[in-house]
């Protein structure tokens, strides 16, 4: 049973669609145009270290989103949306995300609900209930997953949060994806985001353009050293 900040972030999720011009059950396209284009939030793309995903940046003006252009699309996009989770969830002072963070293994409140958030905004309840008639299948998981541009497991993951899957069917679909099982599967047509596209790093909205920051993320010299230092903690 989905517990209280799983329902929080859940429902600034559904209110964050609304207010965004998205349905209640269609998946989005692109999620790097939906923060810079709809939600105002301007997103780096880079290679960031091993253990990051991505990040809240907050200079008491705006915010800015970063991202590891390194790993999968699926993991970029469920970072974007966790980080908007973030903005939308009013988190201040929240810390770099990692993949531990993004799995779920933190208890943080403020990540929980920005995880549940990011759960509802690209695998919408209404839009995963549509697809599922009776217990799933390993072949319905992968369905889901590349219709809402996620990963096989965090489909399964959000089965499991919707009650969607019996307990003993999401471990066996949980051990079926750890086997490599779900690689064999033909998955439809994958939404095409615009995180796919691309290849320099870092990747700069054009609202940095000529800002400091864009100076240091080029290697130009700066006096700034908090900044530079702020950034050598993410990047590599």
């Amino acid at each position: 049973m989905p517990g209280k900040d799983t329902n929080i972030g859940a429902k600034r999720a559904r209110q964050a669609r609304e207010a965004l011009g998205l349905d209640d059950h269609s998946p989005v396209a692109c999620v790097l145009a939906l923060l810079e284009e709809r939600a105002g939030l301007p997103v780096i793309v880079g290679r960031l270290g091993d253990d990051v995903a991505g990040a809240l940046w907050r200079n008491g003006v705006g915010a800015l989103v970063w991202v590891n252009g390194t790993h999968s699309v699926e993991r970029q996009r469920f970072t974007l949306a966790h980080e908007l989770g973030h903005v939308r969830c009013n988190h201040d002072h929240t810390p770099v995300d990692t993949y531990e963070t993004l799995s779920g293994k933190s208890h943080d409140p403020r990540e929980v609900q920005a995880n549940a958030f990011a759960a509802e905004l690209l695998a919408p309840k209404a839009g995963v209930s549509a697809l599922v008639d009776g217990e799933p299948t390993l072949e319905d998981a992968v369905r889901i997953a590349g219709h809402f541009g996620i990963s096989p497991i965090a489909a399964v993951y959000r089965l499991r949060t919707l009650q969607l899957v019996s307990d003993r069917r999401g471990d066996q679909l949980e051990a079926e994806i750890a086997e490599g099982l779900h690689q064999y599967i033909d998955r439809p047509e994958p939404i095409h985001d615009g995180l796919a596209d691309l290849e320099d790093y870092p990747r700069l909205p054009d609202s940095l353009a000529g800002s400091e920051l864009a100076a240091v993320l080029h290697g130009e010299p700066t006096g700034n050293k908090r900044l530079a230092a702020a950034v050598a903690s993410l990047a590599r």
